[in-house]
């Protein structure tokens, strides 16, 4: 909570040293970790949704 509160404090002072070069790079950077995260996310649901299918699986082949 507190590093929320500081980075909201000094945005414009942050906005002004980075640029908008500076601010298009970071935009970039944290929505690529955002779509990892997500991605990362729907991986391990789908892992979970089939591990029942796989035990079956396993079953019906006798391993």
């Amino acid at each position: 909570m507190l590093v929320t509160y500081l980075s909201l404090i000094y945005a414009k002072p942050i906005l002004r040293k980075m640029g908008k070069q500076g601010i298009d790079a970071a935009t970039r950077i944290v929505g690529f970790f955002v779509a990892a995260m997500g991605m990362g996310l729907i991986f391990n649901g789908a892992v979970e949704f089939l591990e029942p299918y796989r035990q079956v699986a396993r079953v019906a082949a006798g391993v």
